[in-house]
């Protein structure tokens, strides 16, 4: 097979090297990894790639450095920054050698790729190359849920990020009905976050907790995190009024307080729907699809995974990205239909 191109990989985690290789390689390009400043410098200068991916913190030679005589040695070659530092000034000193784009950890493989891919092919039309920059998955204040990876199934707690440093990530600590959960150091967690493209999940640990003024957990960062396609299956915009409820998947309907609300698309996996007042992400609803007097009403459970203010002028109310535990049959009559 003929490779896509060449690929040079600078970071000092080993392990990342080989997870950005792997991906890389089943891609299509030939990849080399080094692990130090000095040895991304020489390689530059022994060969000729088509991409460079650079940690920004080496050792031996830094990463602004390395970058600095890179561009010295080969000033067209084009470098795709990684870091995870959150410094910046680093990442504008960055920008100002010509990078052809950034990402920070954690990264999703696949973006990555998309970008060396996009990178490669600038190459052939210098005039359009434009700076690229990864999307930022983990940002202050955005909507998380933690699962509890202890045996126990079910125990899943909306969350938020607080703040984060290049190693780890201070997320609330999950609470329940009778308050704070004591989560012990090295406890093992699952996070789920919900972006516009995907839903992304990723294990971790309990490094510490402590109060930020609020029970908070420092979790450690993943340099790399997965991509779960949270749309298996096509979602049609569909508007279809539904009545809605907090609720498990046991709870007894009739005990429960409904509103209204509205699909914006659906599908057998999943919808969207407008309602008129915050829903914290995590939560479980209780959803009743009304599509025509007619027809019986179609059930479902459904777990919130996105939670945002519409920004529809004139529209006062939030956006949820549902997907579902449980649904009704005739859900699939009615998507056919």
């Amino acid at each position: 097979m003929v490779s896509k191109g060449n690929v040079l990989v600078v970071d000092d985690e080993i392990n990342l090297c080989r997870i950005i290789g792997a991906k890389l390689a089943k891609s299509g390009y030939s990849v080399t990894a080094v692990h130090d400043g000095e040895q991304a410098i020489e390689r530059v200068r022994e060969s000729d790639y088509d991409v460079v991916l650079l940690d920004l913190i080496l050792p031996k030679v830094d990463g602004l450095s390395a970058l600095a005589e890179i561009r010295s040695i080969k000033s067209s070659v084009p470098v795709i920054v990684m870091t995870a530092c959150e410094n910046t000034e680093a990442v504008e000193r960055a920008k100002a050698y010509g990078i052809s784009g950034y990402v920070s950890k954690p990264f999703d493989l696949d973006s990555l790729v998309s970008l060396v891919c996009s990178t490669c092919q600038a190459k052939t039309a210098p005039n359009n190359r434009k700076m690229s920059e990864s999307t930022v998955l983990f940002s202050k204040d955005q909507p998380i849920t933690i699962e509890m990876q202890n045996g126990c199934t079910g125990s899943i707690y909306p969350s938020k990020i607080c703040s984060k440093d290049d190693r780890t990530l201070t997320v609330l600590a999950p609470k329940n009905s009778c308050g704070d959960i004591q989560i012990p150091t090295r406890a093992p967690v699952k996070v789920g976050l919900a972006a516009k493209d995907a839903y992304y999940s990723f294990s971790a640990h309990v490094v510490a907790s402590g109060r930020d003024p609020e029970p908070v957990l420092v979790l450690d960062k993943p340099n790399v995190i997965y991509r779960s396609q949270r749309r298996q299956h096509p979602r049609l915009a569909l508007r279809i009024p539904i009545s809605y409820a907090l609720g498990d998947q046991v709870a007894d309907s009739n005990n429960l307080s409904f509103k209204p609300g509205e699909t914006r698309d659906l599908s057998l996996g999943g919808a969207c729907i407008f309602v008129g007042e915050e829903v914290e992400v995590g939560s479980t609803l209780r959803i009743e699809l009304r599509p025509a007097v007619e027809i019986e009403r179609i059930g479902a459970v459904a777990r919130v995974l996105r939670s945002t203010q519409s920004d529809q002028p004139g529209e006062d109310g939030w956006l949820l990205g549902c997907q579902f535990i449980i649904a009704d049959s005739s859900l699939h009559d009615l998507l056919e239909d």
